[in-house]
């Protein structure tokens, strides 16, 4: 099968200013995450999308593709469906696709691999990277507010211990994996879709500047890479 990956990182960033260039462990995330795709050995062609020149200069030294894109398809509102089609237009005829988050950057190449060959061995349509849900967040324990008043989200209210909670798993933002087809026909919506699960430690995404310095925390304190 061959598969294109492809680190999508637009120069706009809306909580984070230029989120996709900051450093972790003397890397940015950009590099992180292409040198992971590198080394994943999974990937006929590796390539970075971006409108930016900084964020595109990252590529510089590895053996990517720069790949620009144009402002239209950059802005906060742009779809993944849309630079994944630029980039099958723009770099050839591929089976795959795989997308990899800078603001994932714990993601290890074996990850990497692992979707993408659940997604070759499955014949599905799509494989994304999931991790097991935190019981905090389970939604049994969630509940809504109308007015000061507790309501519970789910009609079945128990007080069950964490421990029984039934085991959900949750996107963790690290890979999606998708068939050429599902790209072009369905707009990255697949029918069939796999799970690779990945573990809590490297299920990690950087969404705010407390998220980015919880992360230089762990790395500065050697419990990550």
């Amino acid at each position: 099968m061959r598969t294109l990956g492809l680190v999508p990182a637009r120069g706009g960033s809306t909580r984070v200013p230029r989120k996709n260039l900051a450093v972790l462990g003397g890397r940015t995330l950009v590099r992180r995450a292409l040198e992971t795709a590198l080394a994943a050995g999974c990937f006929e062609v590796v390539a970075l999308s971006s409108d930016d020149d900084e964020i595109l200069a990252e590529a510089d030294g590895l053996a990517v593709v720069a790949l620009r894109r144009p402002p239209e398809l950059s802005t906060e509102t742009a779809r993944a469906r849309e630079f994944a089609l630029h980039a099958f237009r723009d770099l050839g005829d591929f089976d795959a696709l795989a997308i990899l988050q800078c603001t994932s950057p714990f993601t290890a190449p074996e990850d990497v691999r692992g979707a993408v060959e659940l997604l070759e061995h499955t014949g599905a349509e799509s494989v994304v990277t999931v991790a097991v849900a935190d019981a905090a967040h389970h939604p049994l324990k969630m509940k809504r507010l109308e007015g000061d008043r507790l309501e519970p989200f789910l009609e079945d209210d128990r007080l069950t211990p964490s421990h029984e909670l039934e085991r959900l798993w949750v996107r963790n933002g690290s890979v999606y994996a998708f068939r050429r087809d599902v790209v072009l026909e369905k707009g990255l919506e697949a029918d069939d879709v796999r799970g690779y699960e990945m573990p809590a430690e490297r299920s990690f995404d950087i969404d705010t500047a407390e998220d980015l310095a919880f992360a230089q925390f762990l790395v500065e304190r050697g419990d990550r890479a």
